[in-house]
């Protein structure tokens, strides 16, 4: 008799937990994705076509059909087999200078400094005298003649304008006479440290400053007001979104600049989350130096943890140091623009207050110059997790490819400046240094990861360009693939970690984001093909079909 009561009291139970489950309330959450196709990237990799997100967070990932029963939602997006990625990320970009470039005239892809003069007399006629004239984007590489141009063309039609046209890479400008003469620059100017004033036969400027040389220039201009930045800065986001984007390591930060981005996070205005790095060496940084609480604030969606030095000028404008002289110019070895100790104490510095180290470095002098800074301080200090960046590591010497990875120093490299300077590289460097250039399968089999970006403005912003960039080293704009070098392709799955996993890591976010898993940041780029599987003549065709960053929906195709 007893053990019938027993058996009845355990039915009865049972009964009443599945008559509980059947009736409790399901947990509310703010975005279910069902049927999609998910490439986590995750080490252990959890089974599905569906996202739960909640406060912006990846809360479970399961079947749809499971994971609809399970919760109650706010919103649900049936992705119909679209194929979901971990969020695309810029790991070097310049959000302002993106948005200036969207606010004045666009110089990218014109093929003549005609050209470029037609657009700025046009401008003329929306100006008053005096008004200030910006553009951004020449690049004499693409013009028949591949050389500077001069004043004389701009004065030609801007007599009473000062006019600054930025060079494509963002080290060199090209200015007119009037730009000159409110700069006080002439044939008695000298060339600045680091930097060079292209003259003519008479010792005359013929209008166009490379790095250092640029500021100045610079120190005459009308700052923006943070008004102006704002609305720089809100037009360059929705440019991102459009493209996967979901964060940007923002490259040479000021302290006016990171006001705006404050103010932005402070009204939740901040589309994307950014990495900021601070330029130096400047007055800005060192006032950071003396306070560092000056950057207490929320970290999710802004954090400002880097610093930005550089080390050499450019490839395209001849600025970049090499070890030997250019090929195409002999004589000039390119351009160091900061002394070892300068760069040694500015690196000192963060480490003191925990900020990582990043140094623009193009050519195999800079490189060198760079790892040798680096192990000096390893040496000094210990082999900490210092994460210590390279930015760009355009041409390496050979010995010094392998060690990236024995000093753990990050080479961040920009896989579009591999296919947008294959047509001239050679002809700077020769046939034997080139083959240390835009080397990513050798960095890669030496041990080193490659978190990826654009260099934006100063090249194409589109990840899936930059992917197929990494992954062909074909020219995107011809239909006809046609690899450069291709022993230095990576293959997908390393170029979709170079944006995702490894850009994480180089900015300390690995625990946070570069995969989809549980617990991770909502920071998803949602595309139209499979990138890692379909023919490499339709990865540039892929669409981004939805970009959701901290669980909101950013940018949607319809």
């Amino acid at each position: 008799m007893n053990k019938k009561i027993i058996i009845i009291s355990i039915v009865i139970v049972m009964i009443g937990i599945f008559l509980y489950v059947l009736i409790m309330p399901q947990k509310t959450i703010d975005i279910l994705l069902i049927n999609g196709v998910l490439h986590t990237l995750a080490e252990n990799e959890i089974s599905g076509d569906a996202i739960a997100i909640s406060n912006g967070v990846i809360i479970d990932i399961g079947k749809s059909i499971d994971l609809q029963k399970k919760y109650s939602y706010k919103n649900v997006i049936d992705l119909e087999n679209a194929h979901v990625y971990p969020g695309f990320v810029d790991s070097h970009a310049h959000i302002y200078g993106l948005g200036m470039l969207l606010s004045s005239l666009n110089l990218v892809g014109i093929t003549s400094p005609e050209d470029v003069i037609k657009l700025v007399s046009e401008e003329v006629k929306n100006k008053k005298p005096g008004d200030w004239i910006y553009g951004r984007g020449w690049d004499q590489t693409l013009w028949q003649k591949k050389e500077f141009p001069t004043n004389k063309l701009l004065d030609s039609v801007t007599p009473n304008n000062p006019v600054i046209l930025g060079r494509i890479d963002g080290h060199a400008i090209w200015v007119n006479q009037k730009t000159l003469d409110l700069a006080n620059i002439n044939k008695d100017t000298p060339d600045p440290e680091g930097g060079k004033i292209i003259r003519d036969k008479s010792g005359h400027p013929t209008g166009i400053l490379i790095d250092k040389a640029t500021e100045l220039i610079e120190k005459i201009v009308p700052p923006p007001s943070d008004s102006e930045i704002e609305v720089y800065l809100t037009k360059a986001f929705e440019e991102c979104v459009k493209y996967g984007i979901t964060e940007v390591h923002d490259m040479g930060l000021n302290k006016q600049l990171i006001g705006v981005y404050k103010k932005l996070l402070n009204e939740k205005k901040l589309p994307i989350r950014i990495y900021g790095a601070i330029d130096a060496p400047s007055k800005d940084w060192d006032e950071i130096v003396q306070n560092p609480s000056l950057l207490n604030f929320t970290e999710a969606m802004l954090k400002i943890k880097a610093v930005k030095m550089y080390a050499d000028g450019a490839l395209g404008s001849r600025g970049a140091a090499l070890i030997e002289e250019y090929s195409d110019d002999p004589g000039n070895r390119g351009l160091t623009l900061l002394s070892d100790s300068l760069m040694e104490k500015i690196a000192q510095d963060a480490i003191k207050i925990g900020f990582q180290v990043c140094v623009h470095a193009i050519g195999d002098r800079a490189n060198h110059i760079v790892l040798n800074l680096f192990e000096r301080i390893i040496r000094k200090a210990g082999n900490s997790d210092y994460r210590f960046r390279i930015e760009h590591a355009q041409v390496i010497a050979p010995d010094d490819i392998p060690r990236f990875a024995k000093l753990k120093v990050i080479p961040s490299m920009q896989p579009v400046h591999c296919v947008s300077d294959m047509d001239w590289a050679e002809q700077r460097l020769g046939n034997n240094r080139i083959k240390g250039a835009y080397a990513w399968r050798s960095l890669l089999d030496a041990g080193s990861i490659i978190p990826a970006g654009s260099d934006f403005p100063n090249d194409i912003l589109v990840p899936i360009v930059g992917f197929y960039a990494a992954v062909t080293r074909s020219d995107p704009f011809q239909e006809q693939i046609n690899s450069w070098y291709p022993e230095q392709c990576m293959t997908r799955e390393e170029a979709l970690k170079a944006y995702t996993i490894w850009s994480a890591f180089s900015s300390f976010k690995e625990k946070n984001k570069g995969t989809i898993e549980i617990g991770k940041y909502a920071d998803l780029t949602i595309l139209s093909k499979n990138i890692l599987e379909i023919p490499e003549n339709e990865i540039l065709s892929t669409e981004v079909l939805y970009t959701i960053v901290d669980g909101k929906v950013v940018f949607s195709k319809n």
